[in-house]
């Protein structure tokens, strides 16, 4: 006996021996029919269907719920020798593909249980519950003359299988393998596998009930129905009447319904076939009346835990409250969404550490295939809750590969979620404003499947992918939503609160206070030793935008020997998306330029991003500077690349003190939208033997004036000093020539050359009194320039009274230049020593008098190493000096130097005035 729900149905011995007799009979009839049969072309002759109402109309209302399905399929035939209808082959594999949209609900009846439908196979009879019945399936055969039938019973699915219908004919069981199609239209389609060979069967019909718990299907629904239609008894079922069928809440015209058909004479050999939604009269038809559908999407983002400028966990989601009463006309399905995240929301370039990303073919967005993508691009969850399936779908959110995915973006992520043999990936579009870093998420042609709660959650915790926005207040998402029904676009708002600072902190207050920390590796005094300075910022605090610093008197680099990067090929670095890579692994610049590496840190959160792919070139003039740093660094963000950032520092050079000072172009804050959030810049120049230590001890200072976002501006200094000073030896030697006239009232020429021994002490004052032989010759100071003129660079020739050259191991060539006369707040003229080259040094000699001779100091000399110093001041009518005697005959007598190092030793020497006297010439 078989049971249902609701009654018990006794076959009786007769009726269980006419069905034994009937399926014995006819597998006689099947051998000799298979005996005689002739080889022929397997097809299909037609294939047809129909959506229909309780009146027998076509079903046009979009998102009702049809009173019944069918569909029936045709094969060709062929006549064997015996002069029997039989098929050309044995159907292997049928595969039905439905329109999109077209939804049928397997919880909409109870399901039979594997075991309970095979019982009693032989019988063709089973035991599964009346009301487990969804439908009736036909088998069109030469035997028995016509059409025999049997019920359709909802049976529990395997994996992944979304529903399984079955049925038997006769011996054969029959299974209806029912699957969502992933990556394409997600609509579905019904797979009968592996068709039994036995029974030759020359067409098929299926009968789905829109409504299968109708009383209308009592006299035919399970046990009643038998091998050739309705028994005449009546078989209620004892459920709950619910809707199995609902047809596409899309008004886009006619569908199609596929159909493909392999034997097993050619397996994977298909026959197709296809039709379109049509009327009773073959005129095609689509849905219809999409106006009338609902949809009313409600929308909530929540961010945790509310802290300012912090990677934050947000929660998206989705809510479409879902019609599925009988009469109701169900929701219109979801066709695209697009969610604008707060301003402030930004990605977080701290998210890259450790992250991987999909690509295509690990996600195979557009196939069936299983995912496949590795955990570290996962970001986040997805689920998703359907009136069709008992468990939620449950799956990750994973970040697309960067250019490789189907928009071919910066940014995309897939959102995948799975339950009940239902596998959804969806495709969705990110985009960063440029200038503001906001996040528009899209995700568009979304599955025609109905849904009633979508939620996605990105993770949080040290290394979120978004941050939030970096002050207290309260941030308001927008989400538009348009349905397939073809109804305007809904816009709906959610707002959340951000309450604390960092870390529970209290609110961020705008407060700029970066730290610096600067200083060379070895601070021994004149030597080589790498210079590292880093600036930083706490989370919270204005982006770092621009530096300026300025070095201690006397921390030179050597510039002898290191190439420029030219300005055109600084020009022609890419800095678009996609370029970072080649750069790292091409360097544009040429690499005896580099003369160090930049490191930064960037990103919210304890654990920012560390990039240490920058390299710190060595550039020419910039900006009136006379050269320029070119710091180029590669933003390999994890499997991001944003790029190149190219900042210039110009170099400015004090001509008085050569003390450097950097000064930085604007430095970005984002990057293809995606806000840098730099914690810290490191600069490390760390070419050999290129960064000099001074040669005094004085404690000195790095100063820096830093820039931050929204005009906020810093200043900030690091204690320096070198030690050692001592240990320097300092024995300069200063010698003197006169030349030309040597008798009284004579004008000669003088030469003054200073030699240093290399690692010693730099100069720091020189003062030189010229003996009683040489007075100064007022009547030749004339032209003189202004301090105004000197300035612009424009003294006139008449204040030039020499040249001097300047040589130095930093440098690959001397330093040369005029000698002029400047104007001074002092009785004389100053002389001031202009030199040029790839730096310009201004030398500023005090002319006065003492003991009644002309004396010369230079007060202030650069703390920078120079091996020789030439001195040569013009003779005759431009030259400064007169004989006070015949110089041959009383002798020139001798100079009384001052020579003082950085280091405070002295050097002081008597040297003789050379004449040239007895000389030739």
């Amino acid at each position: 006996m078989n049971s249902t729900n609701t009654e018990t149905i006794a076959l009786t011995p007769l009726r269980r021996l006419a069905v034994f007799a009937a399926a014995a009979t006819l597998l006689c009839l099947v051998l000799a029919a298979l005996a005689g049969r002739a080889d022929a072309a397997f097809g299909i002759s037609s294939f047809d269907g129909e959506v229909t109402t309780s009146s027998g109309g076509p079903a046009e209302q979009a998102g009702s719920h049809p009173y019944k399905a069918t569909t029936t399929i045709k094969f060709n035939t062929t006549t064997n020798s015996g002069g029997a209808t039989i098929p050309d082959g044995a159907f292997k594999t049928v595969e039905t593909r439905l329109p999109p949209g077209l939804i049928g609900n397997p919880h909409a009846t109870p399901k039979c249980r594997i075991p309970d439908f095979l019982a009693g196979e032989a019988l063709a009879l089973g035991n599964c519950p009346n009301d487990t019945a969804v439908g009736v399936g036909h088998v069109t055969t030469e035997l028995f003359g016509g059409t025999i039938s049997a019920p359709v019973y909802n049976l529990q699915p395997g994996p992944n299988q979304a529903a399984r219908f079955g049925f038997h004919i006769l011996t054969a069981s029959i299974f209806l393998n029912v699957s969502v199609r992933t990556g394409g239209d997600y609509g579905l389609t019904i797979t009968i596998p592996n068709s039994s060979q036995g029974l030759p069967i020359l067409g098929t019909g299926l009968e789905l009930w829109g409504v299968p718990a109708n009383p209308s299907h009592d006299g035919e629904r399970g046990k009643c129905e038998g091998l050739f239609g309705p028994s005449g008894e009546s078989c209620p079922s004892g459920a709950q009447e619910r809707a199995f069928l609902t047809n596409p809440t899309s008004c886009t015209g006619p569908v199609s319904t596929g159909l493909r058909v392999d034997s097993w004479q050619e397996p994977n050999s298909y026959a197709t076939a296809s039709f379109l939604s049509h009327d009773t009269e073959g005129k095609a038809v689509g849905a219809t009346g999409c106006e009338r559908l609902p949809f009313e999407p409600s929308f909530e983002v929540a961010a945790t835990p509310g802290s300012a400028a912090s990677p934050s966990s947000l929660d998206v989601s989705v809510h479409i409250p879902q019609h599925e009463g009988l009469e109701e006309l169900a929701s219109s399905q979801l066709r695209k969404a697009v969610v604008t995240l707060p301003q402030g929301v930004t990605v977080n370039a701290a998210a890259a550490n450790g992250l991987a990303a999909c690509s295509e073919a690990q996600i195979d967005v557009r196939g069936p295939g299983a995912v496949g993508c590795p955990d570290a691009s996962k970001i986040g969850t997805t689920e998703i809750l359907s009136p069709l399936l008992e468990e939620p779908l449950k799956g990750g959110v994973y970040l697309a590969k960067q250019g490789e995915n189907e928009f071919g973006s910066l940014l995309a992520i897939y959102a995948v979620a799975e339950a009940e043999g239902v596998l959804i990936k969806l495709p969705g579009k990110l985009e960063a404003d440029a200038s503001t870093g906001q996040v528009t998420a899209t995700f568009g042609e979304d599955p025609q499947l109905p849904f009633s709660d979508v939620r996605l959650s990105f993770f949080g915790g040290s290394s979120g992918v978004l941050s939030a926005p970096g002050t207290c207040g309260t941030y308001t998402a927008t989400g538009t939503f348009t349905p397939w029904s073809g109804s305007a676009p809904v816009t709906k708002q959610s707002s959340f609160a951000v309450t604390s600072g960092p870390n529970g902190s209290a609110c961020p207050k705008g407060l700029f206070e970066p730290q610096l920390r600067a200083g060379t590796v070895n601070p021994v005094a004149g030597r080589y030793s790498n210079l590292s300075l880093t600036v930083s910022r706490e989370d919270g605090a204005p982006a770092l935008t621009g530096l300026d610093v300025k070095l201690p008197k006397g921390l030179l680099a050597k510039l002898a020997g290191v190439k420029y990067c030219p300005q055109a090929v600084l020009a022609a670095i890419p800095t678009g998306p996609g370029t970072g890579a080649a750069q790292l692994a091409s360097p544009s610049c040429p690499a005896d330029s580099q003369v160090g590496t930049v490191a930064v840190s960037a990103g919210t959160g304890p654990t920012p991003l560390y990039l240490d792919t920058g390299r710190a070139y060595l550039a020419g003039p910039y900006k009136g500077a006379p050269l320029s740093l070119a710091l180029v660094t590669p933003a390999l963000a994890g499997p991001l690349d944003l790029g190149n950032v190219v900042v210039r520092a110009a170099l400015k050079v004090n001509p008085v003190t050569a003390q450097v000072e950097a000064v930085s172009d604007p430095i970005p804050t984002m990057l293809s939208g995606i806000p840098l959030a730099l914690r810290d810049i490191r600069v490390t120049l760390n070419r050999k033997r290129f960064t000099l230590n001074p040669t005094t001890c004085d404690p000195s200072k790095v100063l820096a004036k830093i820039a931050g976002s929204g005009g906020a501006a810093a200043t900030a200094s690091n204690r320096f000093q070198v030690g050692a000073c001592g240990r320097l030896g300092f024995s300069p030697r200063l010698s003197l020539a006169l030349k030309g006239g040597t008798g009284r009232a004579q004008y000669p020429a003088l030469t003054a050359t200073v030699a240093a021994k290399p690692g010693q002490a730099n100069l720091a004052r020189v003062s030189v009194a010229l003996p009683h032989s040489e007075f100064l010759a007022q009547e030749h100071i004339q032209t003189v320039c202004t301090r105004k003129q000197f300035a612009a660079g424009h003294c006139p020739k008449g204040s030039v009274y020499g040249y001097a050259s300047a040589y130095s191991p930093l440098l690959a060539k001397p330093l040369r230049g005029p000698v002029y006369l400047r104007s001074s707040s002092n009785p004389l003229p100053d002389l001031v020593v202009a030199l040029h080259g790839q730096i310009d040094v201004d030398l500023d000699g005090r002319i006065d008098s003492v003991g009644g001779g002309i004396r010369t100091t230079f007060q202030t000399i650069p703390d920078a190493p120079i091996t020789k110093f030439v001195l040569a001041m013009k003779g005759g009518d431009k030259s400064l000096l007169v004989n006070s005697r015949d110089l041959c005959a009383a002798g020139a007598g001798r100079a009384t130097a001052r020579v003082t190092g950085q280091n405070g030793k002295t050097a002081n020497q008597r040297p003789a005035l050379s004449a040239g006297c007895g000389t030739k010439g």
